[in-house]
């Protein structure tokens, strides 16, 4: 807000058009402000158009596609990162990189055909392992797994490459830099609940999501900023809560699993009223008809 200040009283600078769509995002994906913010981001990306530096249009492209992407056709938003993208190689922008790991990540959770998934993030992570950014490296692996896992390939990532997963496991669950680290922990969790969730392994999904859930209150509603897939880890993390709710003996537990379904169907709800129907309504049904069979509601 301070930049667009600035940029309002001294004129437009090249980083003008970044802090616009940041605004954006924030009045969007904190406030449930949709229209507002989106406004800003369509503002932000006019004002890349005529600002003669090309340097930064990666960046501002990156920004603004995490509001488009809750409020315009998902199918067509995602691929508003490949752009973003090209963008960036264009420019050398260091974004190159953070956009293909938010593109790849948005295909396999959107149900894109996997094969072309595969192909993607196999060549996304080619270029990470040559800029040695062994992080976002070590973020891709498991769900290139889950990819594979579903096409029923049995060359999912072993050996050295799940060592270097599980040492970046470790480090960011360290006591001294749990917090430090809390973002990439809730997507290593996330993506662990997710896959059991798909092969229906229970133990698994419960032990994971228990995790997820602990990191989730830790990092706050501002982490939806920079994680534009924020809206598949609740849908997800809703339909375990739900399963573990039904698999539950105990009344106290089950009810604890149950809340927390509940939580999520909620904001999913929230979703396809403030954000868009097309996008969000269809999740909202599903998370709705497992509230009713956790309660046993069959009509």
């Amino acid at each position: 807000l301070k930049i667009i200040e600035i940029s309002l009283t001294c004129g437009m600078s090249p980083h003008s058009p970044s802090a616009f769509a940041q605004y954006g995002n924030y009045l969007a994906l904190i406030r449930y402000e949709f229209e507002e913010g989106y406004r800003y981001v369509k503002l932000a990306l006019s004002l890349m158009k005529k600002i003669p530096s090309r340097a930064h249009d990666g960046s501002i492209m990156f920004f603004s596609n995490h509001t488009k992407l809750y409020v315009e056709p998902m199918q067509s938003s995602i691929e508003s990162y490949l752009d973003a993208r090209k963008a960036s190689l264009k420019s050398g922008n260091p974004y190159a990189n953070a956009c293909a790991y938010v593109y790849n990540n948005l295909c396999l959770w959107s149900g894109k055909e996997l094969n072309a998934v595969v192909i993607e993030m196999k060549e996304a992570m080619k270029e990470t392992k040559y800029h040695k950014n062994f992080g976002v490296l070590a973020l891709m692996q498991p769900m290139l797994r889950i990819a594979l896992r579903l096409m029923g390939q049995s060359d999912a990532p072993t050996g050295q490459q799940d060592n270097l997963t599980n040492d970046f496991d470790e480090t960011c669950n360290d006591g001294v830099n749990a917090g430090k680290y809390a973002i990439q922990s809730h997507t290593i969790f996330f993506v662990r609940l997710s896959e059991a969730l798909i092969f229906r392994e229970l133990d698994k999904a419960m032990e994971a999501a228990e995790k997820y859930f602990s990191v989730n209150e830790s990092v706050g509603r501002y982490f939806t900023i920079s994680t534009p897939n924020m809206f598949f880890r609740r849908f997800y993390s809703g339909l375990v809560s739900f399963w573990a709710a039904r698999e539950t003996n105990v009344n106290k537990e089950s009810e604890r699993w149950r809340k927390r379904g509940v939580d999520c169907k909620d904001e999913i709800e929230k979703l396809s009223f403030s954000a868009s129907t097309w996008n969000f309504q269809n999740k909202a049904y599903l998370l709705q008809a497992e509230e009713q069979f956790c309660t046993r509601n069959y009509e």
